[in-house]
């Protein structure tokens, strides 16, 4: 399924002409997700009656997002409506929130309708977007393969058209690999209120809000409205890194693809960047696994063992190994992480932003999901995790209805970076 998106201002225009109209589009685009995905996807969804007064009052606003559908991933509270996490049993130890999470009372500040939940890997622990007790989340126009996550119904929901943004985390990965496998656009912000309060956490040092969008246009609208960038006059045109080369098995058509999407954003290599990073993430995904999962085993501590036939078993692996790291493992996983921070930072100083790879291929089925797939793409997006970098992902469309993406990695979430970034691409095409 792929419905032709309306854009933000489409959405806007719409609800200022008929709010309730808006209100049956959004539903009528729910109902006509094919049932054997639906559930797949979409966690919660509000009622016709609430979600047309929501449209109402969103069209009176005068506000940048008035009258925009968003969804929210099911790790985000909102009232009346379980946090499940796309677990089977969350909802059984948490309460059903009565306080709305920072990130959608954001959303819903700028003049955005709240229009429900949306599913993920279990726990927002993955970077496929395969659950077993909701079912795996297909890609949008390949069903036999995964979107990626854990921000899956997210970025399906994005990319089939049903809403134009939705809320997603990104703690190793979770917004920018869907982005890349669905072909759309996504940011991860650093961590901060948005990932922290009214949300369940996973790993909470390193969890991050985000959302995303299906055009540049819609990202650049999301970001002015609700980062709010200061708007600085460079003194010199933005000047960027590319790692690209540090990566050998990239394909012929992403990499030239992905290369003049760099020389137009004015990214070149450079021999001694690419040296110091080779050498800063040698092993990284092990210090990554190490640390992330020693804050997992914290958040489920109290139930891990009693629940522990609710669980996927993925999951509940990748929380319980925390209890078999050895002393000196998480000595050098804290030191890697220092050596990473600190060569972000000396990059920073000579560039406005480092490209590297969002996934090492397009999307995949569940059979070639394996712990050595999983191992390699965690090499791609734990040096930004690990710097806790904002990091704006730009699909690379490969021609065949397969994508990739771009991760641009920047210093500063309050940074106007992404909006020259994509306003110099737009320009360009």
């Amino acid at each position: 399924m792929n419905l032709p998106p309306l854009s933000i201002r489409d959405w806007s225009a719409l609800t200022r002409s008929d709010p309730e109209l808006a209100a049956t589009t959004f539903l009528n685009k729910t109902m006509a997700i094919p049932k054997e995905t639906h559930g797949k996807v979409i966690a919660s969804l509000p009622e016709l009656e609430w979600l047309t007064e929501s449209f109402e009052r969103s069209a009176k606003k005068e506000a940048p997002l008035a009258g925009v559908p968003f969804m929210l991933k099911d790790l985000f509270d909102f009232p009346g409506y379980p946090t499940t996490a796309s677990s089977s049993f969350l909802s059984e130890l948490r309460p059903t929130p009565t306080i709305e999470s920072a990130l959608s009372k954001s959303f819903r500040a700028e003049g955005a309708v709240y229009c429900g939940k949306t599913h993920l890997n279990e726990f927002a622990y993955g970077l496929s977007g395969e659950n077993p007790y909701y079912g795996d989340c297909p890609h949008p126009l390949f069903p036999e393969r995964l979107s990626g996550g854990s921000s899956s119904g997210s970025a399906w929901i994005v990319k089939s058209g049903i809403a134009p943004i939705a809320t997603g985390t990104d703690t190793g990965g979770s917004i920018r690999v869907p982005a890349a496998w669905c072909g759309i656009y996504g940011l991860r912000l650093s961590p901060s209120d948005w990932s922290t309060k009214g949300c369940f956490p996973l790993a909470p040092t390193f969890d991050t809000p985000g959302w995303f969008t299906a055009t540049a246009a819609d990202m650049i609208t999301s970001v002015e409205a609700l980062i709010k960038p200061a708007s600085k006059k460079a003194k010199s045109p933005l000047r960027g890194v590319s790692l690209l080369e540090t990566i050998s098995d990239l394909s012929p058509a992403f990499r030239a693809k992905s290369l003049d999407t760099l020389e137009t954003l004015n990214a070149q290599s450079d021999p001694s960047v690419t040296a110091a990073f080779r050498d800063c993430v040698k092993n990284i995904t092990t210090h990554y696994s190490v640390l992330q999962s020693l804050e997992a085993l914290k958040v489920h501590s109290k139930w891990l063992d009693s629940h522990k036939a609710k669980y996927d078993p993925a999951v509940w692996q990748r929380i319980d190994r925390a209890r078999n790291w050895s002393e000196q493992q998480k000595k050098d996983a804290l030191a890697a992480e220092e050596k990473i921070k600190a060569f972000f930072g000396s990059a920073f100083e000579q560039y406005d932003f480092i490209a590297l790879p969002a996934t090492q291929s397009p999307a995949i089925t569940a059979s070639q999901h394996t712990d050595k797939f999983r191992s390699e793409l965690l090499s791609l997006t734990a040096p930004g995790s690990f710097a806790r970098c904002p990091v704006l992902t730009l699909p690379i469309q490969l021609g065949n209805g397969e994508s990739q993406g771009i991760q641009i990695l920047y210093k500063d979430d309050a940074s106007d970076l992404p909006i020259k970034l994509l306003k110099t691409l737009i320009g360009a095409n």
